[in-house]
């Protein structure tokens, strides 16, 4: 049984395609809000010689996780094990949004406020500002736009772009481990598992959400070998076939390779064209990019009980495919969504295995600290997308006692 908590420190970026760090609101942040963005304003352009604008957005993202980690595995033969994991997580997104349409930036039409004159005369909300009776749009306005809407102006039904925090449990994890080889140098094992969609989803109308799961079951399966290099040198080599392995000296390599088939299944999402809001719904049906990870580890016996490691971890996942029923592009929803990760992590672990056989520790426990930090990636560019890549980093903590 074990509790492992990390704590993660707060980001404010992703990875994008290209494999640059860019920010989580890039998609909203530093941009014209103009026709290209809201479609209602594209009859305004020849009026104004160009694209009609209601001003500039100013958006920024920082999400702050906290995740509890609790698994349980129990030997039911000397070989063969079963084991559960359940995530909990605590997840905030504070976010710093307003628009600029202030003199200097690029708002040219504004909120018609009484009649005008001449062709500022024209039956619609939104006119050139040269026109009279005409004010500039305020943040709240365009909260409103984006929500429900104004007087004469039909909103697109997200909810307000503000500070937003949730906790619940994340994807819960069954799976058992075979241990099918054991000799003096190798301990090579196979397991397999499910992953049950049990953690929060991302919410189509939400544009400032944090979601934990992608919503999809998954099948997972883990080829793990562990070779004891050491024994190449030391006079009096540790067999593998000990259980533990923690003599002074001891230097232990694990290669780890992961697969998990993402099975399809279906989801609510807004389909709409590149860099435009939209208000179309529609439920497709999804096959997420299967996932492939490629660990290589090394974990060195100081002393008696005490061991220091280290990890390196190159991800992939292949595209995703959506398809929908409404004539709807939902082939922009696939874009750029085959993703990489490669991260690192040092570990220091205590157990007081040692003390405990020797009668002097009432309990055999396992404590690590760790630091893991995603230094590279890539993954798609959409905040709600489930294969999108955070640059992020965190401390962890995991205490595990054996019975």
């Amino acid at each position: 049984m074990a509790l492992e908590n990390l704590f993660y420190l707060p980001t404010g970026q992703r990875w994008g395609p290209n494999g640059n760090a860019e920010d989580l609101a890039s998609g909203f942040d530093n941009r014209r809000l103009d026709s290209s963005v809201f479609t209602l304003l594209q009859p305004l352009d020849a009026l104004v010689g160009g694209s009609a604008s209601i001003g500039d957005s100013h958006v920024k993202f920082e999400y702050r996780y906290d995740i509890l980690n609790f698994s349980f595995a129990y030997g039911l033969t000397d070989r063969l094990t079963a084991g559960v994991e359940i995530p909990y997580y605590w997840a905030q997104n504070n976010v710093r949004a307003s628009v600029d349409s202030g003199p200097g930036s690029s708002a040219n039409v504004g909120l018609k406020t009484g009649p005008g004159a001449g062709l500022c005369g024209l039956p619609v909300a939104v006119l050139p500002l040269a026109c009279p009776n005409t004010r500039r749009f305020t943040t709240e306005d365009v909260q409103q736009v984006l929500g429900p809407g104004l007087p004469e102006i039909p909103g697109f039904g997200y909810k307000r772009i503000e500070d937003f925090s949730d906790d619940g449990l994340g994807d819960i994890v069954l799976g058992g481990k075979y241990q099918y080889l054991r000799t003096r140098d190798w301990r090579l094992a196979a397991s397999g598992g499910v992953r049950f969609p049990t953690g929060r989803q991302d919410d189509p109308d939400d544009l400032s959400d944090v979601s934990w799961s992608s919503g999809a079951w998954g099948l997972l399966a883990r080829v793990h070998h562990d070779y004891i290099v050491s024994n190449v040198w030391k006079e009096r080599p540790t067999p593998a076939d000990k259980t533990p392995i923690a003599e002074p000296g001891d230097l232990v390599v694990d290669f780890t390779f992961r697969y998990e088939w993402v099975l399809p299944d279906r989801a609510t999402l807004r389909v709409g064209d590149p860099n435009a809001l939209t208000t179309n719904r529609e439920r497709v049906d999804r096959d997420l990019g299967d996932r492939f990870e490629f660990e290589l580890s090394g974990r060195y016996s100081v002393r008696p009980g005490l061991s220091l490691s280290a990890l390196y971890k190159y991800g992939f996942k292949l595209e995703d495919r959506m398809e929908g029923h409404k004539g709807y592009p939902t082939q922009v929803l696939e874009e750029d969504t085959g993703s990489t990760e490669q991260l690192y992590m040092v570990l220091v672990s205590y157990s007081t295995l040692p003390l405990y056989r020797a009668g002097r520790f009432p309990l055999p426990l396992d404590i690590t600290l760790s630091y893991r930090d995603r230094f590279a990636g890539s993954g798609p560019r959409t905040g709600g997308s489930p294969s999108q890549v955070l640059k992020t980093r965190y401390i962890g903590l995991r205490v595990q006692a054996l019975f």
